[in-house]
């Protein structure tokens, strides 16, 4: 493979060809545009020997030939065929570029396999086939991958004020110009989809990433109405990133390490979802824990208990209502157990059922199963 060459011209001896006859250039000025173009290098022509030359330099194909043949081309110019088996006619076959229009010799080789398949099927003819398979990289694959091809962009920094000029009101760093602040844009991580940092800084493993799929339902909201549940409306429920994190409380001793690294204002040892491994410990909490035991997720919120089942359908309880949801949460059944006022949500349901399947799903963690 030999780059900033031309071919000249193919050299042949008794008609046959022994070589093929090339310069070498060197890249010029840029033009208005910016590219380089090549320049002939003076003096460097020389051969290279061969005995075969394919042309690949994109000309187009002379079909005149085919005319009258019944064979009939599209109007791009190309000939129309069967795309399974490259037939253009009976015992008639093409491929390449009289097919596609400018494409790689790899494709023009594919097509030749594909007629020679065809024609050996039609005359009876074994052909030898092998199963391909497309690989599928897996997370630690992608993730290993990303590493190799991570590279560092140096923050784009403002011009400082210089020291002797700073007595006045001039700002002493100057604001980045359009081009550098897209630039330091461009650095970003995206913390909003993919973060992960609590994960990563807590001491004791009390942070772990779940995977869980989008979720976009539209859920019924309940009121109790003559002692019976009616549907009072409808909400919007939507969560988007895949990721999400669980916090093991039984690991954490609140150092605080998760808080102080977090990318957002916010404190994951207090906020995020906090699953117990011991009923005991779960029930002497008041608000944001959650424990599972088997096909059933426990909530505690402000002090009142809620519960998801899991199965062929999904059981959401309180102390107000128990409500059987189809895998689409529509309502199966839906039971008062204590009347109430207002509208009861069903958002916790499906996240709870988030949470659970997630968990289940991607993680393995200690006391669950």
């Amino acid at each position: 493979l030999r780059t900033l060459v031309s071919p000249s011209r193919v050299v042949l001896e008794d008609g046959r060809v022994v070589g093929l006859e090339c310069v070498r250039n060197e890249l010029g000025e840029p033009d208005a545009s910016g590219r380089r173009r090549p320049v002939e290098i003076p003096g460097s022509a020389f051969t290279m020997p061969a005995d075969a030359v394919i042309v690949a330099i994109g000309q187009a194909a002379d079909l005149a030939f085919l005319d009258g043949s019944g064979v009939t081309t599209r109007r791009n110019g190309v000939i129309e065929i069967d795309p399974e088996t490259g037939r253009a006619l009976d015992l008639i076959f093409a491929g390449g570029d009289a097919t596609r229009g400018p494409e790689t010799i790899i494709a023009a080789c594919a097509d030749g396999r594909r007629a020679a398949e065809a024609l050996c099927a039609e005359f009876g003819v074994a052909f030898d086939t092998y199963a391909v398979t497309t690989p599928e990289p897996s997370d630690e694959d992608v993730a290993r991958m990303k590493r190799i091809r991570a590279r560092k962009m140096e923050q784009h920094r403002p011009v400082m004020l210089p020291s002797a000029e700073r007595g006045g009101f001039d700002l002493v760093d100057a604001t980045l110009d359009e081009e550098a602040a897209r630039a330091e844009a461009t650095r970003c991580l995206q913390c909003t989809a993919l973060c992960d940092k609590c994960v990563e800084v807590c001491p004791n493993r009390a942070n772990y990433t779940y995977l869980i799929e989008p979720v976009d339902l539209t859920l019924p909201i309940l009121a109790c109405r003559g002692g019976s549940l009616v549907i009072a409306g409808k909400e919007r429920i939507q969560i988007d990133q895949t990721r999400q994190i669980i916090h093991l409380d039984d690991f954490c001793n609140e150092c605080g390490n998760c808080a102080t690294f977090c990318v957002h204002p916010g404190r994951p040892y207090v906020e995020k979802p906090r699953l117990f491994l011991r009923e005991a410990d779960f029930l002497a909490e008041g608000d944001n824990a959650v424990f599972i035991e088997g096909d059933t997720i426990r909530s505690l919120r402000d002090g009142r208990e809620s519960r998801l089942t899991v199965g062929d359908a999904l059981v959401y309880e309180t102390d107000r209502v128990r409500v059987a949801l189809s895998p689409a949460y529509e309502i199966i059944e839906a039971d008062v157990k204590q009347t109430f006022a207002g509208e009861l949500s069903l958002k916790e349901a499906a996240d709870l059922a988030s949470i659970l399947t997630g968990i289940r799903g991607s993680l393995a963690l200690p006391g669950l199963g």
